[in-house]
């Protein structure tokens, strides 16, 4: 029964992190960080595309993975 319990926490703590964090940076396909606020998801994902020119840097919604933004250099 304690098993159980300890389950369901961990599935709600993972429901409430996607919905406190619904924006995340990737290189590629490779996941980079999650973010609560669309702004510092976007600056760091400039940051990543500085350190790596050549890859697909961009910020995806955590909950339907769509793409919000793909960063280029400027």
């Amino acid at each position: 029964m304690v098993l159980a319990e300890v389950a369901n926490e961990r599935r709600r703590s993972r429901k409430n992190n996607t919905v406190s964090r619904p924006y995340e940076v990737r290189i590629g396909s490779s996941r980079q960080g999650a973010f609560a606020d669309l702004r510092d998801a976007i600056a760091s994902a400039r940051i990543a595309k500085q350190e790596h020119p050549s890859a697909l840097v961009a910020v995806t919604d955590r909950a339907t993975g769509q793409l919000v933004i793909e960063i280029d250099l400027l």
